[in-house]
């Protein structure tokens, strides 16, 4: 990568393997622990490092004079002005300027791939997310998950793998059963048949346009069909209509899906007889017991001899069913086979997003993909938790089986897409999520998508007024105008946070956590901001200068490479870049 914190690092790297080779330092020297932080204050350097603290502590030779080897090593780079070694071990390193210009020049020149990489090697990464039951409109209980992997997807995406987006359709079991005969009972009321919805059924209105639709199409045709082709016919009807719905959804905040996979279709090409061989080749089914469940007080639950795979010989605390006790396929084995599906499609890496009510499913399907694929890490889970609504300041309770929830659609209506996908991914997954609706739709800098997309208006207001001074109208041709000396040391940092973009979304996508891309972009908007209203106060900060041409072309070329990597982070998290706010 072209960043100086990746150049940094592996020239760090390899003093390290240089001292382990000349057993200096010890082999088992842990080089992840090692760190680079940017320096928010200029005069102590732009970046400092543990370096000297870690191998300090890793030392062979008691009598080697680590500071002054450390020193020697470092300032040697040929990017390095000076460095500083703290009295606590931190080592602040001062960059060359001209080298600074170059990565700044080089950024200028990649407006639409800057910070892209390809060190994810092409390899093929399928994410499966949202996969809601297609029972009922999505809600807010799935935007988190569907934001997340969107943006996962497309931070993978920019880091050099080929990513597939899936949506698992699960169109097979009893919940379908109860669908469409909620949709039948909706048709039948049309006609004008007392017959009320149970508790145990969908009794959301959300099925009356599905079922006005049959009836405008078929009048009462299907109150005379016999119970086996018409049950049929509505629960396939009403996947269709739901499924459609729930693409015209997601949709609205800028999610598509490459494929879209029916648990129905998995079931039709028996694949689940194909995961039962290799299980049984491997010896990792037997007919056995189950311990019965932990909470369980009830005096009338017997164990039942059934088919079990051996989960516990993995990551799992116990064996799972795999064969009910009737004989019929679980749940768990249907998505064993959608797995290996994914597995015979060449996959090299499966990413899962799922809810927080999954999470104890996460092992059992960890050590059967681990089965399928002989790899451990083959299969990744992130885990989504709550979200909680606030209106009014008041928590809005919900319910789908009873009907009463907030459907995406309505919530995009209230408070738009950008800060709803702002938001579903501006902290870590597995923390518990408050979404305010009132507030998350304020224009003031409490609210950070609003600060942040207003901070890329500022810097565009002054690049659109700029052209229209002849002098300016072609600046990003003039990078041979650009003279450093001439920044402040606001400027400076501001310069330095943007060039570690590339960084950091390699990191992101290292770590997968998108969250990181939106604390970047509240701490550079942050920097932007203080700075322009520096400008109010002290004239020589201002942005346009007609006086000082060659000052004013300078920073113009720093004011374009921070609307650059703004907007190159806006794409990725899927939210607009507006010139005006």
């Amino acid at each position: 990568m072209n960043d100086y914190i990746s150049i940094l690092k592996k020239d760090l790297l390899d003093v390290i393997d240089n001292l382990i080779k000349n057993n200096i330092v010890n082999q088992d020297f842990k080089k992840d622990n090692l760190t680079i932080d940017y320096l928010s204050k200029s005069k102590q350097g732009e970046v400092s490092t543990n370096l000297f603290i870690l191998l300090n502590s890793q030392l062979n030779k008691n009598d080697y004079d680590l500071r002054k080897n450390i020193h020697k090593n470092i300032i040697n780079f040929e990017y390095v002005k000076k460095i500083e070694i703290t009295k606590v071990g931190f080592i602040n390193i001062f960059f060359e300027e001209d080298f600074i210009i170059k990565k700044l020049f080089f950024l200028l020149s990649h407006p639409n791939n800057y910070g892209n990489n390809v060190s994810g090697n092409n390899d093929k990464i399928n994410i499966e997310f949202v996969s809601a039951n297609p029972t009922g409109p999505l809600h807010i209980a799935h935007i988190r998950g569907a934001v997340l992997g969107d943006a996962l997807a497309s931070i993978l995406q920019a880091t050099g793998h080929k990513v597939t987006r899936e949506y698992y359709v699960n169109d097979a079991g009893s919940q379908i059963n109860i669908l469409g005969n909620s949709l039948y009972k909706r048709y039948q009321q049309i006609f004008g048949v007392k017959i009320e919805i149970s508790p145990e059924e969908y009794p959301g209105e959300y099925l009356i346009p599905i079922a006005k639709l049959i009836a405008d199409s078929d009048n009462d045709k299907w109150l005379k069909i016999k119970e086996v082709e018409r049950k049929k016919f509505f629960e396939g009807f009403a996947i269709k209509e739901l499924v459609k719905s729930i693409k015209l959804d997601l949709k609205s905040i800028n999610i598509s899906f490459d494929q879209f996979t029916y648990e129905s279709t998995i079931v039709e090409n028996k694949i689940i007889d194909k995961v039962f061989s290799i299980l049984k080749d491997k010896d990792l089914l037997y007919e056995g017991f189950l311990e019965k469940p932990k909470g369980d007080d009830s005096a009338d639950w017997e164990p039942r001899k059934q088919l079990l795979f051996r989960s516990s010989n993995f990551t799992d605390d116990r064996d799972r069913p795999f064969k009910k006790v009737g004989g019929e396929w679980t749940y768990f084995a249907n998505d064993a086979a959608y797995h290996y599906d994914k597995y015979l499609r060449n996959y090299t890496h499966l990413i899962n997003i799922w809810g927080a009510d999954h999470i104890g499913y996460i092992k059992r399907m960890k050590s059967l993909t681990e089965v399928i694929s002989d790899n451990p890490k083959y299969l990744e889970v992130y885990v989504c938790q709550i979200v909680r609504l606030i209106k009014d300041k008041n928590f809005l309770k919900m319910s789908k089986r009873e009907g009463n929830f907030i459907t995406l659609n309505e919530i995009v209506k209230k408070v738009g897409k950008d800060p709803l996908r702002y938001f579903m991914i501006s902290s870590k997954s597995e923390t518990p999520m408050d979404f305010d609706m009132d507030k998350v739709i304020e224009k003031n800098k409490d609210n950070p998508v609003f600060y942040c997309q207003y901070a890329y208006a500022r810097a565009s207001s002054v690049i659109n007024k700029s052209k229209t001074f002849k002098e300016f109208k072609n600046f990003k041709n003039k990078f041979n105008e650009f003279d450093y000396s001439l920044l402040s040391k606001y400027e400076w940092e501001i310069i330095l946070k943007l060039l570690s973009w590339p960084y950091l979304l390699n990191q992101t996508s290292l770590f997968k956590q998108p969250h990181r891309i939106t604390n970047y972009l509240e701490d550079l908007s942050s920097s932007f901001h203080s700075f322009w209203n520096m400008g109010k106060e002290d004239q020589s900060l201002r942005m346009l200068d007609l006086e000082n041409t060659k000052k004013t072309l300078t920073k113009l070329l720093w004011i374009e490479s921070f609307r650059i990597v703004v907007k190159r982070a806006f794409t990725i998290i899927g939210i607009e870049a507006y010139e005006n706010m």
